[in-house]
């Protein structure tokens, strides 16, 4: 359907299509009036084409759970080539002309799988799946066009997809595995793809239909005018004027990428008419004829290569500097359709927004070509550009300069991580001198900033200074370092980095600068500061031991899931389609943490189309309160806050809609009235500054004995003072409620079956037995998603119960963060009496204090004494542990809850003994460890031997002794984790008796630990039969009724368990059928027989505990060695030896991921995620992936080696087993170790004779260079 565009006499008229016409997984789709402006591309994929493989969590380009590959054919070139884009960002009506694949178009299990499918499946890339698709997707686009890239481009390539189950590890290898430079081995070990289905003969590779063009024929027509949308396509500079001029006073915006809306969320709401100006090819040129200039439209990623083949031109060297500081912006799928001028307009707009790419361009002295019509064009600098009005015009290109031999260039971007994040300070510095012999400054210099106040751009007053001088000369030097230190104003916003550690980071970047000009005339040992630091492609080494007399027990194995979750086929509670008439729910919660709800008024919100209604606590039939005492809750926690605001994020209410958009939309229209508010208290210290009745002692401290007192040569005394950590779950909390002709169907992303259905049943008040519960999957818990899912499934409940319609609540990754607590912050204030030459302690008196939130309800106080004691002599160990209530929410469990930090506890305190006695902290560990029965003396000898760890350390400290700027450190950390025989757990089992095959359905949830596998490992092995004969089935609370908590590593093993019994009581009815038999029968025949016999072919099984498996002890130990750069604060993990006891594991790759992605968890934990409350309201403030940064792909250790303690079988565990899950995470305050003694090492160098630091954590890019105690004076070059 064709128009011609307004505006255009008869002679002229432009063939203009109503529609938006594209491909997706090879069928030609159309889309109009019909679909909403604003309709994102993966609301498309997912609501309307029901293609539910695609996923989404940040809805901002942060996450890669959305990414899908289209292929785009150039403006100018007329080249299809085939990007990654994130769908969350992409708006259905810009994919005109595109051709779409999501996972599911690339295979599946009917068509055979792609490679990088079968390869995410094969080495064990996947855990709970939900990023599965989105990683898939961004390296089939890597694939696709026949591109062969290196494992180097594959391995930078993947910023954009976050992890957080696997530690990323094993997801880097499968995909490095297809790339043009694997090794042999491999690429060896890459999936057999012949043997997965269709093969496709032109490719080689499993067919997934793409050569058929035959459904889709191109789109000729390449102008959209959607009215309805207000959505314009152009193809020509001259349309793009005409349409400008036709909308008059209507506000409008150009768009490309549309990616400023990952930055400023609803940054488009602003306009009201849209043009899509992506394929106007005069915007997209790329001229090297009188110069070099760059189309205004060229995508950030087609900017780096032009960048890179331009940098062999005389003249343009630079431009390989610009490349490199453009790869660092945003991520992959961002950059795939991000433009130059989207992201110097949204400078523009949003004066605070970070620019990069404003920063470098200005820097280089780049100017803007600015249409005012087709054919008049006017050259602005970038300061000017930024006040110019650009109503009525267009950036047409940027104009390079051309430099000789004595210009200087640098930039530089200092960011929480190495990639995917807004800068805290950017900079680009351009000199011209003289000669390289006196270094006099001819021109003036180009000193630019971000990150420092919104208005201040070039450094002007160094610019100045530095005119006529010998920039290298040691007065100059000192002189611009006052200068520049004057001049630098940061301001201060509360989710920034300090203004000091912002202006102590600018000054840093720039003497890099001065040190990286002649390294001649730069002291030998202050030369390695100019240089960044180099991350070495990733690798790792996985050694353990297994025994194919048991396989497939202890068989090496892929996830039974994992092919389901690299092709999109594996179902999440928001992947079950639609039932008729369903409702969406979205939240209405506080923004105070403080004083009593006066009013609530909806009114505004019902009067929206599409809001259907408002339910609030009056609405509540029964108990309003999703702790329950009958649960052993001690305090009440409302679904509905009632009248006493508790915490900023305290839910209110539920809006309910015919769309989650309009959900959303309407929640936000509802107003609440706040009366009697105050200040809120926030953290343990402002409430312990006076005694109060937001205290309550959990364990009481022992009396210490006057003779532990007497031993102790030396007594000091500390604070330790641990933050918080969120979840960030990739699934958010998502719930969806069916009412039935009896009673609820509910589907609970939960970890806790049983506690849903009984806080549902108290809320509405109605029978237990009325309500079915059912689990398929989680995407991600780690302890989130143990209590918190039930004020979700009883508000969604209600809802449903009360309109008697389906209702599904999904909640945003903002309203997930500031609803629900966190990880427990805690503070630990100690006295510590030791022996002063042995370092062995003779008392410990410990005050341990936790932030709860606004109850206690998940306190794991009693866990954190328990593993302070860790591996050492602990007798006269006496720890109180207080539970303090704040205005937060209340805190939930978080991977290792307690332990870790029970653990790290003690571990700080053997550090600060260490450095007080001037001891190797090894030692001190050694000799406060009891000598009988205890394996970990020797574990970490064989560690060390296997690490190399002397000859390192030794390295160490001669690399730190060469170099002032450049800083490394090791650190070694053992463990003993105590683990719980604790939870009951069902499991039935049920044999078929067609073909023999089995089904399991049991208590335990899986979420990615691989609980199913090792259920179906363990009955395949006690049944004696294939693997292929055993199917796991999804949880419910009818076959695994009042079950327990999956939490805590002991699922998986107890679970194990119960299957083992079941299938033990069929064997046994089985083995009377077979005695019965003559010769010797199948598995299958013997079935068939007992069928015939009416024997009974489903058996059941309670794990209990204490009963059945006995309490055991996990060992381990980590070393670790960090590299820090001291000018910046930046640091990287080296590499990670990591020992674990784990038994005669179940399955080795499973347990091999469950530890890697512990410790990469918990290495976000101790070095980079923050959280960051107003103190004024006590809302949350970071509560995106924008602001929230958990470790990337290229955060992970660089040599990441996990060995499995040999021939440790346990005699109390199933089949030999421990469990994974939890313990590797303990150990990784082994990262923040070998920071402090890369500091040690920088501190002392800086004149400090400390022994022992607090240092704030956790240990941030900020938190290292303030530490450092830099002080700009010592910036000289001698």
């Amino acid at each position: 359907m064709w128009n011609s565009l307004f505006g255009k006499s008869s002679e002229e008229q432009i063939p203009t299509a109503l529609e938006v016409t594209f491909q997706l997984n090879g069928k030609q789709v159309s889309v109009g009036s019909e679909i909403k402006e604003g309709t994102s591309l993966n609301t498309y994929i997912r609501d309307v084409a029901k293609l539910k493989g695609t996923k989404f969590m940040c809805n901002e380009g942060g996450c890669g759970a959305c990414v899908v590959a289209a292929t785009i054919t150039h403006p100018i070139t007329a080249e299809k080539q085939t990007l990654s884009v994130n769908s969350c960002l992409v708006p259905v009506f810009a994919c005109h002309g595109w051709e779409i694949r999501t996972v599911e178009g690339i295979g599946n299990k009917r068509d055979g799988y792609h490679q990088a499918q079968a390869n995410l499946a094969k080495f064990n890339g996947t855990q709970c799946g939900y990023c599965s698709p989105g990683m898939v997707m961004n390296m089939y686009s890597l694939l696709a066009d026949g591109k062969t890239p290196t494992m180097a481009e594959v391995e930078n390539s993947f910023g954009g997809n976050i992890c957080r189950c696997t530690g990323y590890r094993s997801i880097l290898d499968a995909f490095k595995a297809l790339a043009s430079d694997a090794t042999p081995l491999m690429k060896q070990q890459c999936a057999d793809i012949e043997d997965l289905n269709k093969i496709c003969s032109k490719t080689g590779k499993a067919c997934s239909g793409s050569c058929k063009k035959d459904a889709f024929e191109e789109v000729k027509v390449k102008s959209v005018k959607v009215p309805a949308a207000n959505w314009y396509k152009v193809a020509s500079l001259d349309e793009l004027f005409s349409v400008i001029g036709s909308l008059g006073a209507t506000s409008y915006q150009l768009s490309a990428g549309n990616t400023a809306e990952g930055v400023y969320r609803h940054y488009n709401r602003q306009f009201d008419a849209r043009i899509d100006v992506k394929d106007v090819p005069e915007l997209r040129t790329i001229s090297t004829t009188g110069g070099y200039t760059v189309g205004a439209n060229v995508t950030l990623t087609e900017a780096i290569a032009t960048f890179r083949t331009q940098a062999n031109t005389a003249g343009f060297e630079y431009l390989a500097k610009l490349a490199e500081h453009l790869d660092l912006v945003a991520n992959t799928p961002v950059r795939n359709v991000g433009t130059l001028a989207g992201n110097l307009m949204l400078k523009k707009d949003e004066p605070g927004f970070p620019s990069d790419i404003f920063v470098i361009l200005e820097a280089v002295g780049a100017t803007l070509n600015i249409l005012s019509n087709p054919t008049t064009s006017e050259n602005v600098n970038l300061i000017d550009f930024l006040g110019k009005d650009l109503k009525g015009k267009v950036i047409q290109n940027i104009e390079f300069p051309t430099f000789d031999n004595n210009h200087h260039f640098r930039t530089f971007k200092v960011m929480p991580r190495k990639q995917n994040a807004h800068a805290y300070v950017s900079a680009g510095f351009r000199v011209h001198v003289s000669d390289t012999t006196n270094w006099t400054v001819d021109q003036q210099p180009r000193i630019v900033y971000c990150g420092i106040n919104p208005n201040f751009h070039h450094a002007t007053n160094t610019e100045s200074y530095l005119m006529g001088k010998n920039l290298l000369d040691p007065a100059t030097v000192q002189g611009a370092i006052s200068t520049l230190a004057a001049e630098l104003q940061p301001d201060n916003q509360l989710i920034d980095a300090s203004p000091e550690f912002r202006k102590q980071v600018a000054q840093g970047v720039f003497y890099k600068f001065l040190l990286g000009l002649d390294p001649t005339r730069v002291a030998a040992n202050k030369r390695s500061g100019a240089d960044n630091l180099i991350r070495p492609l990733s690798s790792g080494k996985q050694d353990f031991e297994t025994n194919p007399n048991v396989y497939p027990l202890n068989e090496p194995i892929p996830k039974l899931e994992a092919y389901a979750q690299t092709a999109g086929e594996a179902e999440y509670t928001n992947d079950i389609h639609e039932r008729p008439g369903e409702l969406h729910g979205a939240f209405v919660f506080t923004k105070q943490a403080t004083g009593t709800i006066a009013s609530i008024d909806a009114s505004t919100a019902l009067a929206t189309e599409g809001v259907v209604a408002f339910f609030q606590a009056s609405d509540v039939p029964g108990s309003n309160n999703f702790a329950p005492p009958s649960m052993f809750f001690p305090e009440v926690e409302e679904v509905f806050c009632s009248g006493k605001v508790e915490y900023a994020g305290q839910v209110v209410g539920l809006i309910v809609a015919t769309s989650r958009t309009t959900a959303i939309l309407g929640a936000g229209l509802v107003s609440i009235t706040y009366a009697k508010t105050e200040k809120p208290v926030l953290s343990v210290k402002d409430v312990t500054k006076v005694v109060n009745d937001r205290m309550k002692v959990v364990k009481k401290k022992d009396e210490l004995k006057e003779k532990d007192r007497v031993k102790a040569g030396i007594v000091f005394n500390g604070t330790f003072e641990i933050g918080s950590q969120y979840h960030m779950h990739m699934e958010t909390q998502t719930c969806l409620v069916v009412p039935t002709e009896d009673g609820l169907d509910v589907y609970s992303a939960t970890q806790w079956m049983d506690h849903v259905q009984q806080v549902i049943a108290e809320f509405l008040n109605i029978k237990e037995s009325s309500i079915n519960i059912t689990v398929r999957r989680l995407g991600g818990g780690y302890g989130g998603k143990i209590t918190r899912p039930a004020l979700v499934a009883a508000a969604c409940a209600l809802a449903a119960d009360k309109l008697g319609k389906p209702v599904r609540i999904v909640m945003s990754l903002g309203s997930n963060m500031e609803v629900f607590g966190k990880r427990f912050p805690y503070v630990n204030n100690y006295e510590v009496g030791v022996d002063d030459v042995t370092g062995k302690i003779a008392y410990i008196n410990s005050k341990c204090q936790m932030d709860c939130g606004y109850t206690v309800n998940e306190s794991p106080g009693y866990d954190v004494p328990k593993f302070f004691q860790n591996c050492y002599e602990s007798s006269t160990f006496n720890m109180e542990v207080e539970a303090i209530k704040t205005d937060k929410a209340t805190n939930a469990a978080c991977r290792g809850p307690g332990t870790t930090e029970g653990v790290a506890f003690i571990e700080e305190i053997m550090e600060h003994v260490a450095r007080v006695l001037k001891m190797d902290p090894l030692q001190v560990r050694l000799n406060n460890m009891p000598q009988l029965d205890n394996p970990l003396p020797a574990m970490i000898e064989d560690l060390k031997t296997s690490a190399d760890y002397d000859n390192r350390k030794a390295n160490v400290q001669a690399f730190n002794a060469a170099n002032r700027w450049k800083k490394r450190g090791m650190a070694i950390v053992p463990m003993q984790y105590r683990f719980p025989c604790a939870g009951n757990f069902s499991a039935m089992v049920s044999i078929y008796h067609g073909d023999g095959s089995v089904a399991i359905s049991h208590g335990g949830i899986e979420m990615g630990q691989g609980l199913n596998t090792k259920v179906a490992q363990v009955a395949a092995h006690t049944l004696k039969i294939p693997l292929s004969k055993i199917s796991v089935k999804p949880s419910n609370n009818v076959v695994a009724n009042n079950g327990m908590v999956t939490g805590g590593s002991i699922g998986s093993e107890n679970v194990s368990y119960a299957a083992m019994k079941s299938c033990q009581k069929l064997l046994e009815r089985l083995d009377a059928v077979r005695q019965g038999m003559e010769g010797d029968p199948t598995w299958e025949q013997v079935v068939a027989e007992a069928y015939a016999q009416t024997v009974e072919l489903n058996a059941t099984h309670m794990f209990t505990p204490g009963q059945e498996l006995s309490e055991y002890n996990i060992w381990g130990a980590t070393i670790a060695e960090v590299e820090v750069d001291i000018l910046t604060g930046e640091r990287q993990v080296l590499r990670v030896d990591l020992i674990e006891d784990v038994g005669q594991s179940l399955s080795p790759w499973v347990d091999v991921g469950q530890i890697e992605g512990a410790f990469v968890m918990g290495m976000g934990y101790w070095l980079s995620e923050e959280l960051k409350y107003d103190p004024d309201s006590g809302r949350l403030l970071n509560t995106r992936t924008w602001n929230y940064k958990v470790p990337g792909a290229k955060d992970i250790p660089a040599d990441f080696r996990i060995n499995f303690r040999k021939n440790a079988a346990n005699p109390n565990g199933l089949y030999n087993s421990k469990a994974t899950g939890e313990p590797a995470l303990n150990m990784t305050i082994v990262c923040y170790f070998a920071l402090r003694d890369a500091l040690d090492s920088a501190r002392k160098d800086a004149g400090s004779t400390e022994d022992y630091y607090e240092i704030k954590l956790p240990a941030t890019v900020e938190t290292i260079a303030v530490s450092s105690l830099t002080d700009p004076s010592q910036f000289t070059l001698e």
